[in-house]
């Protein structure tokens, strides 16, 4: 199995090629670590020492940010 992983935050993210969702999930995993080094590895290379991206962590400070600038 594959995986998109940020050497600088070591994250990463499964990828399943056919699955809509998980694109998407791909698209905000890469924009939230848009200036960071990505790689496509093996899930095994990597499952141990890096931990699994938790998008919902990434939307929840974009709205934070979102309305510090609205304020």
């Amino acid at each position: 199995m594959r995986a998109r992983a940020c050497i600088k935050c070591k994250e990463y993210i499964v990828i399943h090629p056919n699955n809509p969702l998980n694109q998407s999930k791909l698209n905000l995993f890469e924009k939230s670590h848009h200036q960071h080094t990505l790689v496509t590895v093996n899930l095994d290379e990597i499952k141990d020492t890096y931990q699994s991206f938790r998008d919902n962590e990434y939307i929840n400070s974009f709205e934070e940010k979102s309305q510090s600038y609205i304020r």
